[in-house]
């Protein structure tokens, strides 16, 4: 994302945001609007890393309208602080009073991390540099959320190493769908099944020798299409 306004129903305008990578941004703070009202409309820019070192160098821009409910103003000026959030499916959420801390809706971030101890099996999968490697595992993570709500930080760190590492129609297998259906509302769910796993059935996930069942669609748009893999090393 390539920074944001948010502007009221009596035309104030705010801005925030930077050239930030996905689950990147939190904790940032831009000084100081004012802004009134309940209603209001959110823009911001941003465009595909991969595709714009391609050269095709195209901006594009989303918008959304955000109805935040009346709030008790804080005494302090420095608690006047309005969080942000964006998500997948491009709709926006707003935290008022929040706070100045790095707290993610999703936490693709801390997933990128997790998934630093498999990064030998990631090199052998995967001929990418680390920008574009962080990216992959941000799309993995928002795919799960748009597919299943998914926000659980354990949750998120399983299926994404399922869906890397392991077959990327994992979701598919008839009682990981059953699974990951339920786990938006019970957080930890699916992470319990993934770690609990049998033998053979890993076997059978990563060889794809299943039936396969319908998964959740996501609609054209909302994510970039994903990088063409190289071959690997070696």
């Amino acid at each position: 994302m390539s920074g944001f306004t948010i502007t009221d129903a009596f035309g104030n305008v705010a801005s925030g945001g930077g050239d930030d990578p996905p689950g990147a941004g939190g904790g940032s703070v831009k000084c100081c609007y004012k802004l009134k009202g309940t209603e209001f409309a959110v823009k911001w820019n941003y465009y595909d890393v991969d595709q714009w070192h391609k050269g095709d160098k195209q901006m594009l821009h989303g918008e959304a309208k955000v109805s935040m409910p009346q709030s008790r103003m804080p005494d302090d000026a420095g608690a006047r602080i309005l969080e942000v959030h964006f998500f997948p499916d491009r709709h926006v959420e707003f935290q008022f009073p929040g706070q100045l801390l790095d707290d993610a809706r999703l936490p693709i971030v801390d997933v990128v991390k997790w998934m630093k101890q498999y990064q030998t099996q990631l090199d052998g999968r995967y001929d990418e540099r680390e920008d574009q490697q962080f990216r992959r595992i941000a799309r993995v993570v928002a795919s799960a959320w748009l597919k299943y709500r998914m926000t659980d930080r354990d949750d998120l760190e399983q299926y994404t190493y399922f869906n890397l590492l392991v077959n990327s129609r994992f979701d598919a297998y008839p009682d990981a769908q059953r699974v990951l259906r339920a786990a938006a509302g019970q957080p930890g769910t699916f992470a319990k099944w993934a770690l609990s796993l049998p033998g053979h059935v890993r076997s059978e996930l990563a060889n794809g020798k299943f039936v396969a069942v319908a998964t959740p669609a996501i609609a054209d748009g909302l994510l970039p299409q994903p990088r063409v893999e190289e071959k690997p090393h070696g």
